[in-house]
C-alpha cells in the first residue's frame, strides 16, 4: 500500500510540473510573440511619395541593389552606419542584411527620419520632402550640404511623375 501510495504521489507531483512548465512555455510563446512583433509602419501619402521616389532615385526598384562599392544595400541603398543610427533607438531589430527586404529598408528610413527631421517627416503640415530626401543622402545634417542639392533635383523629378 505504501508503495503504491508513493508512486500516486510521484505521479501527481510530475503532472503538476509538467502543467507548470506547459503554462510557462506557453506564456514565453506568447509574451514574446508579441514583444517582439514590430507593428508595420503606417505612412502617408506624402511619405509614400518620398520613399516610392527615394527607391527609383537609388536602386531604380531593384530590392536586391548593392551600390557604393558594396557599402549600400538594398532599394533605398542603405549604409550599416545608418542602420546602425535608425536602429539603436528604434527597437526595430533585425540585421543589416535585413535591408534588402523593400518593408524593412522603408521602416529604417522612417526610424532615421524620426531621428533627424523629426518635424518634417511626421508633422503633415511641416512636411519636407526635399529636407527628408537630403538627410537620407547626406546624413543627419545632409538638409545643409551643398552636395546633397543635385540628388534632390533628382528626387524632385521623380516626384513630379508620381
Amino acid at each position: 500500500m505504501w508503495y503504491n501510495t508513493r508512486m500516486k504521489t510521484t505521479y501527481e507531483l510530475l503532472k503538476c510540473l509538467l502543467a507548470i512548465f506547459v503554462f510557462f512555455a506557453i506564456t514565453c510563446v506568447v509574451t514574446c510573440g508579441v514583444v517582439n512583433a514590430q507593428a508595420k509602419p503606417v505612412y502617408t501619402a506624402q511619405q509614400t511619395a518620398l520613399l516610392d521616389a527615394l527607391i527609383l532615385v537609388e536602386s531604380g526598384g531593384k530590392d536586391d541593389a548593392i551600390g557604393d562599392n558594396g557599402k549600400a544595400i538594398g532599394c533605398l541603398q542603405i549604409w550599416k552606419c545608418y542602420w546602425q543610427d535608425a536602429t539603436e533607438r528604434s527597437g526595430i531589430g533585425g540585421s543589416y542584411v535585413d535591408c534588402m527586404d523593400r518593408d524593412y529598408a522603408k521602416s529604417i528610413v522612417d526610424a532615421y527620419m524620426k531621428r533627424y527631421a523629426k518635424a518634417a517627416w511626421t508633422d503633415p503640415n511641416l512636411f519636407n520632402a526635399e529636407t527628408c530626401a537630403r538627410i537620407h543622402n547626406g546624413g543627419p545634417k545632409g538638409y545643409l550640404k551643398e552636395s546633397t542639392k543635385k540628388y534632390w533635383k533628382k528626387v524632385q523629378k521623380v516626384l513630379a511623375i508620381l
